[in-house]
């Protein structure tokens, strides 16, 4: 366990590489995740093949929301990650992926098994089994021997039910050993020159700080304003909406005023798998760079998927348009306080590089600067601030899994 723990290189394993061509074979071609020693050479090919879009995530919910979008733009994706982060991500499981009816694979190391020494792990391996019975998601356990049955079987599940799947992988599955690992010199000169890396990319933050005010435009002075409303704010977004753009709304009063004023098929509301729909616009706008992705966030919902402007900023979707509609507050509960106040979104989203920020406060700010995102590369960022009410009242989306089918076919090519 220690010499496997320990060894870096990766020489690649026959076993991981039939699994790979097996799923390709059944179509898989997208992967995101976050990564687990046991699942080194199944990552490595999802790096290496150039048949995968491969867009890993900050965290375990945010790469089910990554998966699900790409899902919607036609991919068929799955999600590698440790079991601990299968059971972190439950909610988005429960209310994402399992009542929009939405097929992905996920392949997940077996911490806390039967034979692990890590205590750590003890309590999350012991519910595994029982957590997916519960969610009455299919899942198994990949060996050297059984590969082809395993993926026969789990693809099968999620063509006739429409469902997540989960493969099993424990610590030491493959006998598998490469018989190569680097020298303590190779590492020690590796991490040096990883360091020395670092530090010629450090950061100017005086020039970044100065580099950001110099982008951003039609800012506006709060105090001196009296706030548009919500609906007044998703009016200027949905003003500036043709039906050729693809739009993402989030949880709560945001979803079900667009869904009851605004309802079309290239709309997809996110009622549950709250902080998510960032990422899952970012899945899809990786999966279809053909077409304008709309964001319409909330300051509470971004706050949960902070992380989401890192992955943003990082694959820098040109298409991607990121509203954030921010009253400080969680409206779509009791309006209780919000930290976004002091989160500073756009300065972030410009330190991770989002190439267009925007900062507005009226409805004509807000719909002329959604406008002008649409004719420049993104990642765009808007930062919209409204005020506290508005109507609460709105009917809610119910038939969830016609509302992803009908998103997923409207955009099919």
């Amino acid at each position: 366990m220690a010499t496997e723990f320990n060894d870096l290189s990766i020489q690649g394993n026959p076993y991981a590489d039939s699994f790979h061509n097996l799923i390709k074979n059944q179509g898989a071609n997208f992967a995101t995740g976050v990564p687990c020693g046991v699942l080194r050479y199944f990552i490595q090919n999802f790096e290496k093949d150039n048949n995968f879009l491969y867009i890993p995530g900050q965290n375990e919910p945010e790469s089910i929301g990554i998966a699900a979008g790409a899902y919607l733009g036609g991919k068929s994706p799955l999600i590698y990650m440790q079991n601990s982060g299968l059971l972190k991500s439950i909610n988005e499981i429960g209310s994402l992926l399992l009542p929009y009816h939405l097929p992905v694979l996920f392949i997940v190391a077996y911490r806390g098994c039967e034979g692990e020494d890590a205590p750590q792990h003890f309590i999350t391996g012991g519910i595994t089994n029982h957590t997916l019975k519960g969610l009455d998601i299919f899942h198994t356990e990949l060996e050297e021997d059984n590969i082809e049955q395993v993926v026969a079987d789990t693809y099968k599940f999620m063509r006739e039910k429409n469902k997540p799947a989960v493969i099993l992988i424990k610590r030491g599955w493959s006998s598998h050993n490469p018989h190569e690992s680097r020298s303590e010199d190779q590492k020690n000169n590796a991490f040096l020159e990883q360091i020395e890396k670092q530090e010629n990319n450090s950061y100017d933050f005086q020039s970044i700080a100065l580099n950001m005010c110099s982008r951003m435009i039609n800012r506006s002075n709060y105090t001196n304003h009296k706030l548009m409303k919500r609906e007044e704010a998703i009016d200027a977004v949905m003003d500036a909406i043709t039906p050729q753009h693809a739009v993402f709304s989030t949880t709560g009063l945001i979803s079900r005023s667009i869904y009851e004023r605004y309802d079309a098929p290239n709309q997809f509301y996110n009622p549950g798998a709250f902080g998510m729909v960032s990422s899952i616009g970012l899945g899809f706008a990786c999966a279809r760079i053909d077409k304008r992705s709309v964001v319409v966030d909330g300051d509470s919902s971004l706050l949960t998927n902070f992380g989401t402007l890192v992955t943003i900023g990082n694959y820098q979707p040109k298409n991607l348009t990121h509203v954030v509609i921010d009253n400080n507050a969680y409206a779509s509960c009791s309006e209780e306080k919000s930290c976004s106040d002091k989160a500073n979104f756009p300065f972030v989203a410009a330190l991770q590089g989002y190439p267009l920020i925007y900062i507005v406060n009226t409805s004509a700010e807000l719909n002329k600067a959604v406008k002008e995102s649409f004719s420049k590369p993104g990642p765009s960022f808007i930062h919209a601030k409204i005020g506290l009410g508005g109507r609460r009242d709105f009917k809610r989306p119910l038939d969830l899994p016609y509302i992803a089918e009908r998103f997923k076919q409207y955009f099919k090519e």
